[in-house]
Formats: structure tokens, C-alpha cells, sequence
């Protein structure tokens, strides 16, 4: 008869296993396996540090783009028949076409050009500006301008800022322009400063049909002599001593003086027909902060930059305007949306839960166990499991952004339950009389298969979620990379280090 094994067999056993030689060189390489945790520690903390913060994932483009033609007072027929269909025409020829919209107002169209899932977006916008080139040579002579927008995060702004100015400032528009704008304009990572509702001064002559008729003149010719007035151009060269001399022919007006006293007959200067002034033209909207007439600064970040960090400094130099002598009291900033606080909000969240999650997850830990030894070893699996996820995700490129962060949130309870069982058991089997190295190996061994089909079976769960269909198919990824590294790092912890 063959005689039970006894301990040390079992043991012996369970270091030709695959699990079994993975503890015991653990076991017998203390400080090689001692080295890779710091480095995984060291690499983790420097990878938290450096992964960009977002509010959203980087990357997402819709599969559409947007063209947008100005036709500056024309009517709505006249725009649709003269650019909207023509543009229709030639826009209805790119290559994987989903649908057109268009809509056709005074003065403007658009064109909403949707694209087929798995469209690359930069080939369809290099042949939707094809298209456009083709049908603006169909286009009535005055216009001269075409926008293409092509859908996708980085639109986003930063913060929102509003503007509060006297109104008896009389040139706000290049103290904002010089004081606030230019200043944040120059910051790191800052791509544009948009300021809405700041309207430059505008020369407005208003001219009496009744009086230029009496001098005999023109208004639709007197409009275009004026509109040819006020110009800068090359004029040629001029070659003496052999030199050469660039010439530019000036002729402007640098008050509106100047421009009343122009003569428009032999009889009449233009200020005897016509009432000039010197304002900003009729507002069509209006901003307000804090109950007063404002302007609204849209402040973008450049596509690399850190929303975090340019955030922060735009707040630092929005504190540092307000101590700006030449602003004062005159002009008053708040900023009524922050792209940054938001983030950090969702970090701020994600810590406390983490740490919550941790402290409930190591008192119940204690109950049961006991030990205040084996209750932190199995503490400090949570988060050397999320720094192996946040290492993963760095080196990948990607962002630290509200999904991501909502997957770490979500895997923080499943990460100690590998390191629960495995520790359990060893202690099972310590208690039971066997020395720690056996109880190390063989406690591993007994429930290797049991903890890697229980974690395989979350991760197939969660991992079918980036193969969906569609849009979605981006954030699911985002959510799902997070969480399946987090559950194979927690296999790895508790196999590795858990034993040692």
C-alpha cells in the first residue's frame, strides 16, 4: 500500500507547480523581489505625478465636421441658393458620407457632415476642405471666407472668466486687450483667450440722403470712395547709391476730425451730409457679472498641455490682475467656470473613497483576523495595486480623467480579496503546524487556480465592455483599462508578495 504524503511531500509537490516555483523564487530571492516593489512604488508615485489630468479622455473625435460660410447681410434665399446648395453638391461626393444636415439663415450657413463609424477623421477633413476649395469656386465674389470644425474635446475651455468693466472707462477695449488678455494669452499651455462681447470701437457715418442729394451725390459711389480711403500698401522700390529703399503708401486717418473735414464735393465736406461718431457698434447679446454690463474671457489649452496645472496658473495670474494698478477698481474678474476644480474634485473624491474603502476593508479585516501584521500586509495591496494601474495607463498615454477614475473607484473593494484568500489560508496552514515556508508555498498553491479563475472571470466581465460598437466604444475602453490591470496587478500581489 502506498503510505499518505506527508507535509514536506505536499510541499515538495507544491514547489514543482508553476505557482509553487513563482513563491518560492519569491521566497528565495528576498531582495531581488524587495527591489522590483520599490521600483514598482518608485515609478507608480512618479507616474501619478506626471499622468495628465483631464476632465474627459484625450483623443475622442466625433465622426463628424462642421463647415460654416459667412455671407455678410444677404438674404436667407439668396445664401441658400448661391452657397448652401452649391455646397451641398460637392460635399455629397466624400467617401464614407453618413448623412448631411444643413440650415440656412440671414447672413450664414453651415453644413453638419456626418461620417461612417471607423472613419479616419484626418483623411474626411482633408477631403471635406477639398470639397469646399471646389464649390467656393461658385460662390458669389464677396465671399471671402470658409470655417471647418472638426468635433472632438480639446473645445472644451478651461474657465470661463467674467469681465466687469466701468462704463466710464473709455477705452476698455485695449485695456482688456493689453491688461488681461495678453497677459494669460502668454502662459504655458495656454492656446487662446477669446474674449466674447468685447467689441472694438467702430467709425459709424450716418449720412442724411436728403442732404447728399441736394450736393448731387452718390451714396452707394461715396460709400465706396470712403471704404477705399483708410489703407496701407507696398508701393515699390526706389534704387539710389545702391541702396534700395522699400516705399509704402499711407493714407489713413488719425482723427475723426480728419475724416469730417474730407471733401465729397466741390461745395460740401463730409461732415455737413453725414453725423460721424466714434463707438462700439449695437450689441447683439449681452454678458453680466454680479448684476453688471460685462465681457466673458473663453480661455483653451493647448492639446499636450496639463489641464491641472494651466488652470492653476491662470488663477495665479488672475489673483496677480487684481492687484494691477492700471485696472484698480474699474474693472472687476470672476471666474464662473473651472475645468481644473472639477478634476480636482473628482481626485479629491477618489482619494477619499480610497482611503474610506481602505480603512473599512482593514477593520473588517481585523475582526476576523486578528493580526494587526497580516491586516496591513493585506492593507497595502489597494494601493500598489492602483500605482501598478496608474504606471500601465501612463505609459500608454492616457489621462487621468473622470472615467478613469471612476474605474479605480470602482475596483478599490475587488482588490483584496486574492490577498485575503491567499493570506488566510497561509495562516490556516501555519497554524495547522507547518513550517512559514511551507505554509508560504503550499498556502499559495492550494488556491492559485480558485483566485486566477475568480479574477479572469471579473476581468471578462469588464473587458467586453471596449469591444461594444460605436462612440461608446472610447469610454469603455477608458473604463475598463483601469479596472482589469487593478484586478490582474491584485492576482500578481497576491502571489508574489502576499507570501513573502
Amino acid at each position: 500500500m502506498n503510505e499518505p504524503k506527508s507535509n514536506g511531500e505536499h510541499a515538495s509537490d507544491d514547489d514543482r507547480s508553476v505557482t509553487g516555483l513563482l513563491t518560492r523564487f519569491s521566497l528565495d530571492r528576498r531582495i531581488t523581489v524587495l527591489v522590483f516593489l520599490m521600483t514598482i512604488v518608485v515609478v507608480g508615485v512618479i507616474a501619478s505625478l506626471g499622468i495628465p489630468l483631464e476632465t474627459f479622455p484625450r483623443g475622442f473625435e466625433f465622426p463628424a465636421v462642421q463647415v460654416s460660410v459667412p455671407w455678410k447681410d444677404a438674404p436667407a434665399q439668396a445664401v441658400m441658393d448661391k452657397i448652401t446648395l452649391p455646397l451641398e453638391e460637392e460635399l455629397s461626393t466624400v467617401r464614407n458620407l453618413d448623412g448631411l444636415n444643413s440650415w440656412t439663415r440671414t447672413g450664414n450657413t453651415g453644413v453638419f457632415v456626418r461620417f461612417k463609424q471607423g472613419t479616419d477623421m484626418d483623411v474626411a477633413y482633408r477631403e471635406v476642405r477639398d470639397r469646399v476649395e471646389r464649390a467656393r469656386m461658385l460662390f458669389p465674389e464677396d465671399v471671402d471666407r470658409t470655417f471647418i470644425f472638426k468635433q472632438d474635446m480639446s473645445g472644451i475651455p478651461l474657465l470661463a472668466i467674467g469681465v466687469a468693466v466701468d462704463p466710464d472707462i473709455r477705452d476698455y477695449y485695449n485695456l482688456i486687450q493689453k491688461e488681461i488678455v495678453l497677459p494669460l494669452s502668454r502662459i504655458d499651455g495656454v492656446a487662446s483667450v477669446d474674449a466674447q462681447g468685447l467689441i472694438e470701437k467702430e467709425v459709424l457715418i450716418e449720412i442724411d440722403k436728403g442732404l447728399s442729394d441736394a450736393h448731387g451725390l452718390n451714396i452707394y459711389k461715396l460709400g465706396q470712395d470712403l471704404g477705399g480711403d483708410n489703407l496701407t500698401m507696398a508701393s515699390g522700390t526706389v534704387r539710389a547709391a545702391r541702396k534700395k529703399f522699400l516705399l509704402r503708401s499711407v493714407a489713413t486717418y488719425k482723427s475723426i476730425e480728419e475724416l469730417e473735414d474730407r471733401p465729397v464735393s466741390p461745395t460740401a465736406r463730409l461732415k455737413d451730409i453725414a453725423t460721424i461718431s466714434y463707438a462700439p457698434p449695437d450689441y447683439k447679446f449681452a454678458v453680466r457679472v454680479n448684476g453688471k454690463q460685462a465681457f466673458a474671457l473663453i480661455v483653451k489649452k493647448e492639446g499636450d498641455a496639463n489641464t491641472v496645472d494651466v488652470c492653476r496658473e491662470v488663477r495665479v495670474a488672475l489673483d496677480k490682475l487684481k492687484d494691477n494698478p492700471r485696472l484698480g477698481s474699474s474693472v472687476e474678474m470672476a471666474a464662473f467656470f473651472d475645468q481644473g476644480l472639477v478634476i480636482e474634485d473628482s481626485l479629491s473624491n477618489l482619494i477619499k473613497s480610497g482611503r474610506l474603502g481602505g480603512l473599512l476593508a482593514a477593520a473588517v479585516l481585523f475582526i476576523f483576523l486578528r493580526q494587526v501584521r497580516l491586516t496591513a500586509i493585506i492593507s497595502l495591496s489597494i494601493p500598489l495595486c492602483l500605482l501598478v494601474s496608474l504606471v500601465v495607463m501612463f505609459f500608454m498615454g492616457e489621462t487621468l480623467n473622470i472615467l478613469s477614475i471612476l474605474g479605480l473607484v470602482i475596483c478599490v473593494g475587488l482588490l483584496v480579496d486574492n490577498s485575503v484568500v491567499v493570506a488566510e489560508n497561509i495562516l490556516r496552514l501555519r497554524n495547522a503546524g507547518l513550517t512559514r515556508r511551507d505554509a508560504c508555498v503550499r498556502g499559495a498553491s492550494e488556491i492559485a487556480l480558485a483566485i486566477t479563475l475568480a479574477t479572469l472571470t471579473t476581468v471578462a466581465v469588464f473587458l467586453p465592455m471596449s469591444l461594444v460598437e460605436g462612440q461608446g466604444k472610447f469610454f469603455m475602453m477608458r473604463l475598463a483599462i483601469p479596472i482589469c490591470v487593478s484586478l490582474l496587478a491584485s492576482l500578481l500581489v497576491a502571489l508574489i508578495f502576499i507570501p513573502l
